[in-house]
């Protein structure tokens, strides 16, 4: 189908228990536990001050048994010790603090293949001027042949002016530059790279993509969405495939550093299609550092189903949770699409596919039996996408496949309610709370819209099920960061607070890095809370999350991360 046709979206571009809090199997004691060969009592026994289980009930414990990688029990420390025997090893984390180990559930890993590239986003680049100096000083530096290639720029962030074809002329009149900004939808090139990429002023923008032009006619510099990146990748040097596995377990093994054991990339197939897929299973191999999940790229849909591929695990620690498309762009990035222009100007953005193609894709997946993630950032595209979820499933909304919205920025009550209707559920990048928020209040979209930015509390008030994500690399993966910004929604840019009235509790802030996010991954029957028979994947705290002042909660060190009971993350040895 047409909305299938074309490799879309910046994935395109980088192709309890009650009681003595004991468990059943434990109530009743006795033989079970004691075989003489040693295999009924637990492998691992964990203890703590405090166990944060996340069940339902948000029980709290003081030690997990752990036979074969799951959770054998769950309780006080006095009960659960009566499951050690003489090839049991015990745990002690003294007054460290045990979570289940935290979930993002939206990331990418076709981003793996940025990290070599020049960082001049605002993280470590404070203004548009020393960006362009960063790319003066790195032109000096490079081979003939060589690129430039610069990531994670953010001009709505980032005071200055804008980049534009002459400035990168100016910079580097002779070596190619391509420059990508962090949202993954912009990105701009000197007059060199659209030789070498055959892009001229009458090229016809490809479908999907727009090469910018000025009222003259002439080429900006800008380009607009993935598809029009692709005449630059295909001449600019790539990693090796060997790099690419090297950097993604770099990924991989930071996300554990900062408690992860699951990660959801919702971009599978983005890069390189089905060799995508074998990337990730090679960074996977060797003591695996996290739980591995994703929704594959709408538009190979074909070749998915040619390849046999359904829902559900693909290999150890690996498996598919459904179906990723997009509608919009970026907000920060003017693309996003809106009910009302943005501020200062007659520019509403863009849908990248009809709504008419969206709804047809959504009724295709769903019939197949698809779990379903569109990327929507502007209220206009969520009030498409959620025409399409009501039309394309027949009345039957996601209450079974667990349909999400990616992003799903400015949200409105009445959207809400139709979510809650259609059984829907929003991921929210949280981050842009954090870093955009001032942006998107003074500059962007002004304050009414900007207080409907990622409101968290009206979502769970309206009865939603939540998550908050990183979307890396968009913004790092750090789960006790994003819990953070949930909790007191706090501007980066010159401080203050936007829209305290969204602001959540740390222990919901929590529930949505770890069980509701694994729940809206379709990962919640193995992990995301520390229940019996679920895998023992935990985070320890140096800190109890629950228990400090809010503003603190970044701050708060990781001692170790486990997966299936076996250390992943533990810098003391």
């Amino acid at each position: 189908m047409s909305v299938m046709r074309t490799l879309h979206g910046r994935r395109d571009f980088l192709r309890g228990m009650g009681g003595g809090f004991v468990a059943t199997a434990v109530a009743t004691p006795g033989a079970a536990f004691a075989a003489a060969d040693g295999k009924s009592f637990a492998d691992k026994i964990f203890l703590a001050k405090r166990i944060h289980t996340m069940d339902a009930r948000n029980s709290i414990g003081e030690a997990v048994a752990v036979r074969d990688g799951v959770i054998l029990a769950r309780g006080r420390r006095d009960r659960i010790l009566g499951l050690k025997g003489p090839r049991t090893q015990v745990v002690d984390f003294g007054d460290y603090t045990v979570l289940p180990g935290f979930v993002d559930p939206h990331m990418h890993s076709n981003f793996a293949g940025l990290r070599p590239w020049l960082d001049i986003g605002p993280f470590t680049t404070a203004t548009m001027d020393d960006a362009r100096q960063k790319i003066r000083d790195a032109v000096a530096k490079t081979s003939p042949g060589g690129w430039i290639q610069g990531k994670m720029l953010d001009p709505s962030i980032m005071p200055g002016p804008p980049l534009t074809q002459q400035d990168l002329d100016t910079l580097s009149p002779d070596v190619p530059v391509f420059i990508l900004e962090s949202n993954g939808h912009n990105a701009y090139a000197n007059t060199r790279a659209f030789a070498l990429a055959g892009v001229k002023k009458d090229t016809p923008d490809p479908p999907q993509g727009r090469f910018v032009r000025g009222p003259d006619g002439n080429l900006t510099g800008r380009l607009e969405e993935p598809p029009a990146f692709q005449p630059f990748i295909r001449v600019m040097s790539s990693p090796t495939g060997p790099e690419l596995v090297g950097f993604l377990r770099a990924d991989l093994d930071d996300a554990a550093a900062k408690g992860c054991t699951s990660l959801h990339d919702c971009g599978i197939g983005g890069l390189f299609a089905e060799a995508d897929i074998a990337l990730i299973q090679a960074a996977l191999k060797d003591e695996a550092p996290v739980r591995y999940a994703g929704l594959l790229v709408s538009t190979h849909y074909e070749k998915w189903k040619e390849m046999g591929l359904k829902p559900g695990l693909h290999s150890p620690n690996f498996s598919f949770s459904g179906i990723k498309a997009w509608s919009d762009g970026s907000n920060q990035g003017l693309t996003g699409y809106q009910r009302a222009p943005y501020l200062n100007s007659t520019n509403r953005g863009a849908l990248n596919y009809s709504p008419q193609e969206i709804e047809t894709l959504v009724r295709t997946l769903h019939s197949d039996g698809w779990p379903i993630g569109i990327h929507a950032n502007g209220d206009a595209a969520i009030d498409v996408v959620l025409d399409a979820y009501e039309r394309g499933t027949s009345g039957e909304g996601g209450h079974k496949l667990r349909h999400r919205i990616e992003h799903c920025s400015i949200l409105h009550d009445d959207q809400i309610a139709r979510m809650k209707a259609l059984g829907i559920s929003p991921s929210f990048l949280i981050g842009h709370v954090h870093y955009w928020g001032r942006a998107f209040r003074d500059r962007l979209l002004g304050p009414d819209r900007a207080n409907r930015l990622d409101p968290c509390r009206s979502a769970l008030a309206g009865g939603l099920r939540i998550s908050l994500h990183s979307d890396y690399n968009v913004t790092p993966i750090d789960p006790l960061r994003c819990i953070e910004n949930a909790v007191i929604r706090d501007m980066n840019e010159g401080g203050g607070i936007l829209n305290p009235d969204e602001c959540i509790t740390p222990l919901q802030a929590i529930r949505a890095m770890t069980i509701d996010a694994a729940w809206q991954c379709h990962l919640d029957q193995t992990c995301g809370s520390l229940e019996v028979g679920k895998a023992a994947d935990l985070v320890v705290l140096e800190r109890d999350p629950l228990q400090v002042a809010p503003d603190t909660l970044r701050k708060i060190g990781v001692h170790s991360t486990w997966l299936n009971g076996e250390s992943r993350f533990n810098p003391a040895g």
